[in-house]
């Protein structure tokens, strides 16, 4: 398997727009990718985390609500679209973008806290004393390949919500900002580091970075397919293949996550799964193209 080419981080962090995150990808390319259609994700994610960051919650509810309807599944966005309802004092909306992020593998663990909480403040304690059993869990379950960073947020979003638990009442809804304090350029910053993790075969720690960038930039489709990426050299298949599909999602024509996809299924066994990746390529690039050629050889020696 090829592995990405490294992007200088000083690249990425001068002069490029939200839908422009360079993109090392399947292939080796480094030419800036462009998001699908005329709306940016990940544009709307970033003004939406700046509009809360300034406690305009209603702008910030207006710009994440678009970005929540092009990435549905997106734990993160929809953790910080029920930040931003939270905020503007919509917390029975809220419920449901956290019940999705809590669902999501890619959600912060600060999504259970949030949940258990609005709970708690509705009066339904066992649900609440629910989101503290999962959270524990996930702590319980956090071995080395989780890494220290996830551990400690985990434990952070754990106490909060016991703390919430041995009040002796429910406290005011409060949005926390702590998970979005990355800037953009930092994001930038994070991602360029996260592709230099990937090429040295860091994956968990890769992970880390990459979910630094996306709280900074969004649900942009290469982050995502990275992510996707470094799942899928962890053996956790079916979060990779919802990472790919997400990318997908945003940008159908993505060529890297259409290769990586088909390059797991045929991992997997999947092999009318993975031609029809190929076929998808042969569309996207009438003339050939690094990344379906690559998966023409996979599926060769698959066949032999």
């Amino acid at each position: 398997m090829r592995l990405a080419v490294l992007f200088g981080a000083a690249a990425l962090a001068c002069g490029l727009g939200a839908g422009a995150l360079a993109a090392p990808s399947a292939g080796g390319s480094s030419a800036p990718s462009a998001p699908a259609g005329n709306f940016d994700p990940a544009r709307a994610y970033q003004e939406g985390v700046e509009a809360l960051r300034a406690r305009d919650y209603a702008r910030a509810v207006s710009r994440l609500r678009r970005v929540v309807d092009a990435a549905p599944r997106d734990g993160a966005v929809n953790y910080v679209y029920a930040l931003a309802l939270i905020g503007n004092g919509d917390e029975s909306e809220a419920r449901r973008p956290l019940e999705r992020a809590a669902r999501a593998d890619n959600a912060p663990p600060d999504a259970l806290n949030q949940l258990g909480q609005l709970h708690l403040r509705a009066g339904d304690r066992a649900a609440a004393q629910a989101q503290a059993a999962a959270l524990h869990a996930m702590l319980q379950g956090c071995d080395a390949a989780c890494g220290d960073a996830r551990r400690a947020q985990i434990q952070a979003a754990h106490d909060a919500l016991s703390a919430a638990l041995a009040a002796p009442a429910a406290p005011a809804g409060n949005p926390s900002m702590s998970w979005l304090s990355p800037s953009t350029a930092e994001g930038r910053v994070a991602y360029a580091y996260a592709v230099g993790l990937i090429n040295a075969e860091r994956w968990a720690d890769a992970l880390v970075a990459l979910e630094r960038a996306r709280a900074a930039i969004g649900p942009h489709p290469d982050i995502l397919n990275y992510m996707g990426f470094a799942n899928r050299h962890l053996a956790r298949h079916d979060a990779a293949i919802g990472y790919y599909r997400e990318a997908l999602a945003l940008d159908p024509d993505h060529l890297g996550a259409n290769e990586y996809l088909g390059e797991l299924y045929l991992e997997l066994g999947r092999a009318g799964e993975a031609r029809a990746q190929l076929a998808r390529l042969d569309r996207l690039c009438p003339y050939g193209c690094a990344e379906r050629e690559e998966l023409a050889r996979w599926i060769a020696l698959a066949a032999n």
